[in-house]
């Protein structure tokens, strides 16, 4: 993935020089190592994934890209793109290349609210898209952490607080404008460049920059949401397990799949060691009911009768539902991700409880690290086919986030996620054998499409893209062929042109 880079040429200062000449005329700015504002166009919400670009491109339009991406190309450099800067793969920097840092300069969003369309630039993060649709009182499926880049999420598929009632991020697309390889601004909806758009849903960062994204918006009211903290003693352990398997449990009713929460419910549950509890290992569980606050107390009642000892559980406004996991700048951090089924056996909780507290005995500088398991109604998700994402079904995504400060502890911390998600692919194994949805067991567990139990906006450090895109990898590798033949934008699960594909 992303080898091509190794062969490209490093920017020069010559290279700065002509482009601030191509983009002379118009409002963008081009950062050299030496610029104001380059060091921030760099900057990475994990300090792991940071790399040293040779010039950074903030562009304010789809033109001032396409001027960055002719040159890149005409020149032979590295290219990659900065929407968030969320990613802790490192997908998002170059190591001497030129980077389009979307970020700094188009984060606009704006909102029809007669039509209920979001109209979003390519480097707005989901906090910016937020706000701008609750102050008309709108929201749309996005990002569960507020300052993740709306581009990134969406590209992958993109799990969100409302995804049990609307879907992923994807399965709400009106449409894109894209920047493709050879420079043209190309738009894409289900009525024109139905192909582009397809496969922008789900593997989009394969086909080129995309910088506006039309999502559709649903009325929003206040929602019930908060923390709440537990002992990670055994018998609490025992009781939210069952309380867990009972509220998100997938049942057959007259009216087809349906879980208690019916669409409404979303929470993550795992191992941390929050600072008020000096050190001690805790049971955090973040909730949340899309809903009315006595609905939601009724729904969270057998989690309130366990005995948290935080319980910050509020009516508040929607956009403070994707705020309840902080942000934490300045760590190196990487978010592997991993997968699980219901029900939750609670001795592999006890397990990973053991595995985790034995990792940060010996590594106290990864004390800020989580494990968790995230829990909603997956109905909606399984049942929609909007796209090119191969991941759906009736599973779960697995969080495994070590957080660190040390570089000497990098391949520690990284093999410590590898370990727990390895823990989290043989529990899965053990359900797949005999799950329903179209779940294949064995040594590689599969869903319908061929793809493996792996959300691809995670870090994935073993699979290769065709695990992630499944069944849909061969029309992915023929659209490739037409819109990036020369594959330019490989930095991430890179699919291989069609003519290419003999090389994979």
């Amino acid at each position: 993935m992303g080898s091509m880079a190794d062969s490209k040429r490093l920017v020069t200062t010559d290279d700065i020089d002509k482009l601030k000449q191509l983009l002379s005329g118009t409002n963008a700015e081009v950062r050299g190592p030496s610029d104001s504002g380059y060091d921030k166009s760099i900057e990475r919400w994990s300090k792991a994934a940071e790399k040293p670009a040779g010039v950074a491109v903030a562009p304010t339009c789809a033109q001032d890209v396409s001027i960055a991406i002719k040159y890149a190309a005409e020149n032979g450099l590295d290219l990659a793109v900065k929407g968030g800067g969320h990613s802790t793969a490192g997908v998002s920097s170059t190591n001497g290349g030129i980077l389009i840092d979307l970020q700094s300069k188009m984060r606009k969003v704006d909102v029809d609210p007669e039509k209920r369309l979001l109209y979003i630039q390519g480097g707005a993060l989901w906090s910016d898209v937020d706000e701008a649709a609750w102050n008309h009182g709108l929201a749309t499926v996005g990002g569960t952490v507020a300052d993740t880049g709306v581009g990134g999420l969406t590209l992958g598929g993109g799990y969100g607080v409302l995804s049990g009632a609307y879907g992923l991020v994807i399965d709400n697309t009106v449409s894109f404008e894209t920047v493709l390889a050879n420079g043209e601004i190309k738009r894409s909806s289900k009525e024109e460049n139905s192909d582009l758009f397809w496969a922008l849903n789900g593997a989009g960062q394969n086909f080129g920059v995309t910088t506006e994204f039309v999502l559709q918006a649903y009325p929003q009211e206040k929602i019930y949401m908060g923390t709440m903290l537990f002992p990670a003693e055994t018998e609490v352990i025992s009781k939210l397990v069952a309380a867990l398997n009972e509220l998100y449990k997938v049942q057959e009713t007259p009216q087809g799949p349906q879980t208690k929460s019916l669409g409404r419910a979303m929470s993550l549950v795992g191992f941390a060691k929050p600072p008020p509890l000096g050190g001690k290992t805790a049971v955090l569980m973040n909730a949340v009911y899309d809903g009315p606050e006595e609905e939601g107390k009724k729904i969270f009642q057998p989690f309130f009768d366990i005995g948290p000892i935080v319980n910050q559980m509020r009516l508040d406004a929607y956009p403070n539902a994707n705020k309840l996991v902080p942000a934490m700048y300045g760590m190196r951090s990487s978010m592997k991700g991993a997968a699980h089924m219901m029900p939750i056996r609670e001795q592999f909780v006890h397990d990973i409880k053991g595995a985790y507290d034995g990792f940060i005995d010996t590594c106290e500088d990864a004390a800020p690290s989580v494990v968790a398991w995230e829990l909603y109604d997956p109905v909606k998700v399984a049942t929609l086919d909007q796209g090119s994402f191969a991941n759906r079904g009736y599973h779960f995504n697995s969080l495994v986030m070590p957080m660190w400060s040390k570089p000497e502890n990098d391949v520690r911390c990284r093999q410590f996620a590898r370990d727990i998600s390895t823990m989290f692919k043989k529990e899965i194994e053990n359900h797949g054998a005999k799950a329903s949805g179209g779940i294949e067991g064995g040594a590689s567990v599969r869903g319908s499409k061929g793809a493996v139990l792996l959300y691809g906006n995670y870090d994935q450090y073993d699979e290769i893209s065709k695990d992630v895109y499944g069944d849909n990898y061969p029309r992915l590798q023929k659209i490739k062929g037409q819109y990036d033949p020369n594959n330019m934008f490989n930095k991430l699960f890179a699919i291989q042109p069609e003519k290419a594909s003999s090389q994979l």
